[in-house]
């Protein structure tokens, strides 16, 4: 009796079926919420890699804004440096201007003054009786020399000679920087025509290197001056056979080592030597 009660009560079918339709019910909830969830999970993935290609798209965008920003800044820094140094040599400009207006001015007055006081002469002897053909000649060629004196003042730091002035560099430049520069100081580099313009002793010094107006850079072996005219008198080193550079050596410089009026060597342009302006 003891033993029969103590057995356990066994399950019967229906019981079993029904905690099976239980399980088996959770199991599909549990499935739909892991399938769920997996979707969930890839959506949130297939986001996170747009936004992450997104955001190496911007950054690469970032980048070159950053790149283009600096560069542009550079831009900017070189035209402001630029910007000032031409600011600079316009003040030059302005200050040689005034300062030749003003000796223009100065000359033009003493040359009217001259004028009157020879017409105020040639009057005065004619009152006196002492007129003849040849002093009539000699206050009419003293009237036209006044009448067509040239007013040509150089600005400071230039040299003249003749009719035009010359400036003499104190830095070196090639020969295309220097002929810049000549055109920024409203001039050019030196055309040599003359025998009084080769001996430039006087103005830069023996032992000199400077670059003169004179290139075949357009056409080998036909050499022409920077003002476009052909070459015809020539002062060229013959001791060393110059020119003799052929296509590497297109520009010239005055040299006056060797002698009093100096002479002439065809080199490569890019070379760094001083040169002489002309205006």
């Amino acid at each position: 009796m003891i033993e029969l009660f103590c057995r356990e009560k066994p399950i019967d079918q229906d019981q079993l079926q029904t905690r099976y339709n239980t399980l088996t019910k959770e199991r599909d909830q549990l499935q739909t919420s892991y399938n769920t969830l997996t979707r969930e999970r890839d959506q949130l993935q297939t986001t996170y890699n747009t936004l992450t290609k997104e955001r190496d798209q911007l950054q690469t965008r970032f980048n070159t804004l950053t790149k283009d920003r600096d560069q542009l800044q550079t831009t900017y820094n070189t035209l402001t440096k630029e910007r000032d140094q031409l600011q600079t040599k316009y003040n030059t400009l302005t200050k040689e201007r005034d300062q030749l207006q003003t000796s223009n001015n100065t000359l033009t007055e003493e040359r009217d003054q001259l004028q009157k006081e020879i017409e105020r002469l040639k009057q005065s002897s004619v009152e006196k009786g002492e007129s003849n053909s040849l002093m009539t000649v000699l206050f009419d060629s003293l009237l036209t020399k006044a009448r067509n004196v040239q007013l040509t003042v150089c600005p400071q730091g230039w040299k003249k000679l003749g009719s035009s002035c010359y400036y003499v560099s104190t830095e070196s430049k090639s020969w295309e920087e220097s002929r810049q520069d000549c055109r920024n100081r409203g001039a050019e580099l030196v055309v040599i025509n003359s025998q009084e313009k080769q001996v430039f002793n006087w103005l830069c010094g023996r032992k000199s290197y400077v670059w003169i107006g004179l290139t075949d850079s357009v056409t080998e072996g036909t050499w022409k001056w920077v003002d476009d005219t052909p070459l015809t008198t020539k002062y060229w080193n013959t001791g060393h056979g110059e020119p003799n550079g052929g296509g590497a050596e297109n520009c010239v410089y005055f040299y006056s080592w060797t002698s009093d009026k100096g002479e002439w060597w065809d080199y490569d342009c890019s070379y760094k030597y001083k040169w002489i302006c002309e205006k």
